[in-house]
C-alpha cells in the first residue's frame, strides 16, 4: 500500500534516525494509512531511479504526512535535500522471478521449506547483488543436505548500474518478519540450528552469532581448512566486533529455539568471489552429522 509523503530532515532530538542511515520516522497517521507499525520496513520512493528500503524506528506526531531521515538516509536516495516521495508497505516484490527482478532492479524473497522440519535453516538476507554469492551459499547448503532436512530463506536484490546494497540492504537485527511474508511463515518454528551467510568489506571471514563458542569454532576450523592457502584469515568474532551477529534481535538467532544457536558468517568479497562454494560445502559438512 503506497501513500504520498514529504521527506524532511531529522530533528536534532532524533539521534537514532540521524545515526542510522537505514532508519526513518513516520507520522502515525501515515503509518496507519500504509498499514505498518514501528519496527517494520518500508519502501521510500523518490523517483523511478532513486528508492530504497528503510526501517521505521520511530513514530512522531507531525502536521502532515511526513517522513524524517538523517543526512545519510537522504543520501541513500541521491540527495541531501528534502523531497516529495511515495511510502510503500511493499518490501519484497511478491511475484517476480529472479531474472525479472534483476531486469527490473527489484527485490524478492525466497523460501524452500517442507513446512515442518526443525533441524536447520540456511539464510541469506542480502543475496543477489547486495552481497554477492551469499544466496547461492544458502541454497547450496540446503541442496547438499536435502530439502527435508534443511530449509533455506533468501532475499535477493538488484539495481541496474550498481547500488543494490545502497537500495535494498536492511541490517539483520532490524529485519521485521511482518515485512517479509515468507520469513513470517517460519520465524516461530524454533529451528535447532540456523546459519546466515553475509558479505562485508573486511579482508577476512568472521564467524559470529549467538551459538556456543564450540560450534562457532567448529565452523571456523572447517572453513579455514576449506580455503587453506588462500591467505584469507578466518576468525571468531570478538565481543567488540561490529559484525559479531550475537544480538538477540538478529534474525539468525531469532530463528533458533531459545534464540541461542545461530551462526553468522561474514565474508570478504574475495572469499565470496573465489571460495563461496567451498565455504558453503564446509558449513554443510559441519551440520551434516548434527541433523
Amino acid at each position: 500500500m503506497a501513500h504520498k509523503a514529504s521527506v524532511k530532515k531529522a530533528l536534532s532530538s532524533q539521534r537514532d534516525v540521524i545515526e542510522h542511515r537505514e532508519h526513518c520516522s513516520l507520522d502515525p497517521g501515515l503509518l496507519a494509512a500504509i498499514g505498518c507499525m514501528v519496527g517494520q520496513q518500508v519502501r521510500i520512493i523518490r523517483n523511478i531511479h532513486e528508492y530504497g528500503l528503510y526501517t521505521v524506528s520511530e513514530s512522531r506526531e507531525e502536521s502532515d504526512d511526513i517522513v524524517r531521515m538523517g543526512l545519510a538516509g537522504r543520501q541513500r536516495l541521491g540527495t541531501t535535500a528534502e523531497f516529495d516521495s511515495l511510502v510503500d508497505s511493499l518490501v519484497p516484490h511478491p511475484s517476480l522471478t529472479d531474472a525479472a527482478a534483476e531486469h527490473e532492479s527489484e527485490f524478492v524473497e525466497r523460501l524452500d521449506d517442507d513446512g515442518s522440519q526443525t533441524g536447520l535453516i540456511a539464510l541469506a538476507p542480502h543475496g543477489g547483488d547486495i552481497e554477492r554469492h551469499t544466496d547461492q551459499q544458502a541454497e547450496r547448503v540446503a541442496s547438499q543436505l536435502g530439502a527435508g532436512v534443511v530449509s533455506s530463506w533468501r532475499c535477493k536484490g538488484w539495481k541496474f548500474g550498481g547500488g543494490a546494497s545502497e537500495t535494498w540492504h536492511i541490517t539483520s537485527a532490524d529485519i521485521h518478519e511482518t515485512s517479509f511474508p515468507l520469513l513470517n511463515s517460519v520465524i516461530s518454528r524454533g529451528f535447532t540450528h540456523a546459519v546466515a551467510f553475509h558479505g562485508f568489506s573486511n579482508p577476512e571471514v568472521l564467524i559470529g552469532g549467538a551459538a556456543p563458542t564450540a560450534l562457532k569454532e567448529e565452523v571456523r576450523a572447517a572453513i579455514d581448512d576449506a580455503i587453506v592457502g588462500s591467505g584469507i584469515v578466518v576468525r571468531l568474532a570478538d565481543p567488540e566486533d561490529g559484525f559479531g551477529g550475537d544480538s538477540p534481535r538478529n534474525v539468525v538467532n531469532r530463528l533458533t529455539a531459545g534464540g541461542a544457536n545461530g551462526i553468522q558468517i561474514e565474508q570478504s568479497s574475495q572469499a565470496r568471489a573465489h571460495h563461496w562454494a567451498a565455504i558453503a560445502d564446509a558449513v554443510a559438512d559441519v551440520y551434516r552429522p548434527k541433523l
